[in-house]
């Protein structure tokens, strides 16, 4: 009839996810090898990356703007700065720190359960972090257009 879901990841799945944390931990290598730009912005230059065209354009920073120099100084302990730079940023970075000791323990046990939780975790985790991005982005914006 039915077939019942195994209680455990498949090694495709588990490959999959050790990639995924494998890629993680290059992202965040990547923010400890940059220098935070003082500025609170303008990180992602190091990666040879345009500046931001909405910066560019219109003077006025985007929802985006901060999030590289938040992860890099997320990984110096540079915490408060870094939630000035880009407080979704901030969070994003904390949403895949989390997750890879979780993803290399679901790995290692290759419990369902575990993934589905870790899922569950990343997405509320990264959907709040974007919406409280793009609410400090209409703040500041309105704190902008009033000055």
């Amino acid at each position: 009839m039915f077939g019942t879901l195994s209680a455990q990841l498949d090694r495709k799945e588990r490959t999959g996810l050790a990639v995924l944390t494998a890629g993680l931990l290059c992202v965040i290598g990547i923010a400890a090898w940059l220098s935070p730009d003082p500025s609170g912005h303008g990180t992602h230059r190091q990666l040879g990356l345009p500046p931001c065209s909405s910066v560019l354009a219109f003077g006025i920073k985007c929802p985006a703007c901060g999030m590289t120099t938040s992860w890099a100084l997320m990984i110096e302990g540079r915490i408060p700065e870094a939630l000035v730079a880009n407080v979704g940023g901030s969070l994003l970075f904390v949403v895949a720190f989390v997750s890879i000791p979780w993803l290399l323990w679901i790995v290692w046990t290759g419990k369902r359960h575990l993934r589905d939780q870790w899922r569950m975790f990343v997405l509320g985790g990264s959907c709040g972090a974007m919406i409280i991005a793009f609410a400090a982005w209409v703040w500041n914006l309105f704190v902008q257009l009033r000055t």
